[in-house]
């Protein structure tokens, strides 16, 4: 229960597979992870700035609570997204198993291009530190995973175009996608690569605590391609993001082994600057 929990809670949050779910399910005529495209950003809805909060349930029980948090910054005369997700579980399930996750990336902003990575996990006794750099010289990603008992370091540049879990999120939400669109991507946990088809299913009007919102229903499956066969699906899982500008993750509904997982976007702040965000040649 507890590992499957953490797989869907990050999937509503950050809205990509890349821990292990439930019963699986093929893509259909994807692309081999060598021919996924190479995406241009067309929006930037998170230019401005944002901090969004949402809750997890489990059978109606409140479970988690994750932040994720968008700014941005100037290195050598580029502009860079510094994003920060933040993810607890509540008093309660603290009683039993205790999640304290924090995940981070650095992403440069004209091209939307990966950068840095990290992923600290810190789950009752369990505690991993992964980093990982992207060269775009050599195009190769160099990853350093400290198990505390065992130290990994590796390089990878296979399969071409693979990018980490947060900037995967935001290249979609740049997209000017609609009904019956996939978007494709080539991404990576720190430890397994996949391939990643997020189906643009429908639109439709869903109710949170926030009210009525006008959204896409995306349906994600993977393919572990580090290891034969697809990865697993979760059972009728499903990710809603707003139909606005915002292209924001609002929703996540999804049945697991033992009853079903559910969560929702409760806070929402953005910057400034956020009306510029829509314009394609904003960042600088």
């Amino acid at each position: 229960m507890k590992r499957r929990f953490l797989s869907i809670a990050w999937i509503g949050v950050i809205f990509l597979v890349v821990l292990g779910s439930a019963a699986g399910q093929p893509t259909v005529n994807s692309p081999t992870p060598e021919k996924v495209p190479v995406y241009q950003p067309k929006f930037y809805p998170f230019d401005g700035g944002e901090r969004a909060v949402y809750k997890a349930s489990w059978n109606g029980i409140p479970v988690a609570t994750a932040v994720i948090a968008t700014t941005s910054q100037l290195i050598g005369g580029k502009k860079f997204y510094n994003v920060r997700v933040e993810a607890k579980t509540s008093p309660i399930l603290d009683l039993f198993w205790k999640m304290r996750d924090t995940i981070t990336s650095t992403i440069e902003a004209k091209p939307l291009a990966p950068t840095r990575f990290t992923f600290s996990q810190r789950e009752n006794l369990k505690v991993i530190d992964t980093e990982a750099k992207f060269d775009r010289t050599a195009k190769k990603w160099s990853v350093h995973r400290d198990e505390r008992t065992e130290v990994k370091k590796y390089e990878f540049d296979q399969p071409p175009n693979t990018i980490d879990p947060i900037t995967a999120v935001y290249l979609a939400r740049s997209q000017d996608f609609k009904v019956g669109d996939h978007l494709y991507f080539n991404i990576f946990g720190g430890k397994y690569r996949y391939l990643l088809d997020l189906e643009v299913e429908r639109r439709e009007i869903i109710r949170i605590a926030a009210g009525r919102i006008d959204a896409f229903k995306i349906v994600p499956r993977i393919k572990n391609i580090m290891k034969d066969g697809y990865a697993e699906r979760l059972n009728e899982g499903s990710v809603w993001i707003s139909a606005d500008e915002r292209r924001i993750p609002v929703m996540l509904n999804s049945k697991i082994f033992v009853g079903s997982i559910y969560i929702e976007r409760i806070e929402d702040k953005v910057g400034t600057q956020a009306a510029e965000a829509r314009h394609p040649d904003h960042p600088s």
